[in-house]
């Protein structure tokens, strides 16, 4: 599968676009005559033809070898991350980026929690569950969520926890994070 070539910060050579996919060749492989393409690409369309897509000889799969030169190459460019619409201002090399993607912040599930409930000035609502950003049930460690207009209080985590995620609001002192009152009844329950 082919990478776009706008997720390029470097100028990419229209060398290496794929003549299949029309993107960034990822995964390069040759032909025997000599022609490049993402090795997704090509397998695909070698399933339904024996053939190079662009001089038409004959090729299978078992032909096919990598391209080191390009592959090489290509890892070097500057690239921005997958998630860069989602807010990711991550740049840095192509060779880099899954080691990146597998932390990406952006990328990763997001937590949003919201309540109506007046309290008192100096008192604060916080979420305290089972997870480590949650306190694990210490309320003093809970995560505090923002006032806003109208006796509304939000906030959003970035969850590095996945599966079930038990969690109760409680109110406490802004100041000094002292519990004043816990949410009766069954624990909240939130999947990731």
């Amino acid at each position: 599968m082919c990478r776009a070539e706008d997720l390029f910060v470097d100028r990419v050579s229209q060398h290496f676009i794929c003549p299949i996919g029309k993107g960034v060749i990822e995964d390069p492989i040759v032909t025997p005559c000599g022609h490049t393409f993402c090795g997704p690409c090509l397998q695909g369309w070698l399933n339904t033809r024996r053939q190079c897509p662009t001089d038409r000889l004959p090729v299978t799969h078992k032909q096919l070898i990598p391209n080191w030169l390009v592959l090489n190459y290509l890892s070097e460019l500057n690239v921005k991350c997958d998630h860069h619409t989602q807010g990711c201002i991550w740049v840095g090399k192509w060779n880099e980026l899954n080691a990146h993607l597998k932390q990406c912040q952006a990328a990763l599930p997001k937590i949003r929690f919201w309540l109506k409930y007046h309290v008192p000035f100096g008192q604060q609502i916080r979420v305290t569950g089972n997870c480590d950003q949650l306190g694990n049930w210490d309320p003093k460690k809970a995560f505090p969520l923002k006032f806003s207009q109208g006796d509304t209080w939000e906030g959003e985590l970035i969850s590095t926890q996945s599966g079930r995620i038990e969690y109760k609001y409680c109110i406490s002192y802004y100041d000094t994070g002292e519990l004043l009152y816990w949410e009766a009844g069954a624990n909240r329950i939130v999947y990731n």
